[in-house]
């Protein structure tokens, strides 16, 4: 996973989208954003990150 985002490249890429919210919406408080941080590293990716530092920081803020 690359460390450096445009701000274009990291709205388009980690923001939820329609579908993506039919399966967050159900989750709250941190469970919700951490699954979004998963369910996008997966759409990106492939595959899940094996550890939370694999996730880019500015995806999290």
């Amino acid at each position: 996973m690359r460390a450096e985002w445009e701000p274009d490249e990291l709205i388009g890429s980690w923001t939820p989208v329609e579908g993506d919210w039919k399966l967050i919406k159900n989750k709250s408080g941190a469970t919700r954003q951490g699954f979004a941080l998963m369910l996008k590293f997966y759409e990106i990716e492939g595959r899940f990150p094996a550890y939370s530092k694999k996730v880019p920081q500015v995806a999290i803020i």
